[in-house]
């Protein structure tokens, strides 16, 4: 099976996106606010650079596997960091195993979006069209995020 998509190239996108000014705050409101899966946003953004469309039925499953994870995994990780002290050794050491659990779903995102049928080479893409399918499953507003995401 050739892998269209690459989890490093991903990580290193998504870091790229989160450290411009302005995003960190918005994804965190989105997340905060909405529920936004913040890995599966960036994940969508990608792939519309790509000017590629990912199929309806894995969108669906993506978000699934997203609430898993945020779920099961990231969001107990974030309310234990939250109660410890912002900068001591104990929050940085979180923060780090949050991040490497971010990465972790990175790459199992990836791997769903590389199997066969993830993406409909059949719809015509239009600019921001994963973002706005995945906007409209959660209901959050996109005109924050694209100001900041635009290439």
């Amino acid at each position: 099976m050739t892998h269209l998509f690459d989890p490093d190239e991903f990580w290193s996108f998504s870091n790229q996106i989160y450290s411009r000014a302005g995003v960190k705050e918005c994804c965190l409101t989105l997340q905060n606010r909405y529920g936004v899966d913040v890995n599966l946003l960036l994940l969508c953004c990608w792939v519309d650079r790509r000017q590629l469309v990912i199929a309806e039925a894995t969108l669906r499953e993506l978000e699934e596997l997203s609430e898993s994870w945020q779920t099961g995994q990231l969001n107990p990780l974030r309310a234990a960091r939250s109660q410890l002290a912002k900068g001591s050794t104990p929050y940085r050491v979180a923060l780090k195993h949050e991040l490497d659990t971010e990465k972790k779903e990175q790459r199992a995102l990836i791997y769903l979006l590389n199997q066969p049928q993830a993406l409909d080479r059949e719809h015509p893409f239009f600019k921001s069209f994963n973002c706005i399918a995945y906007g409209t499953t959660k209901s959050f507003p996109l005109d924050q995020f694209f100001t900041f995401t635009s290439p």
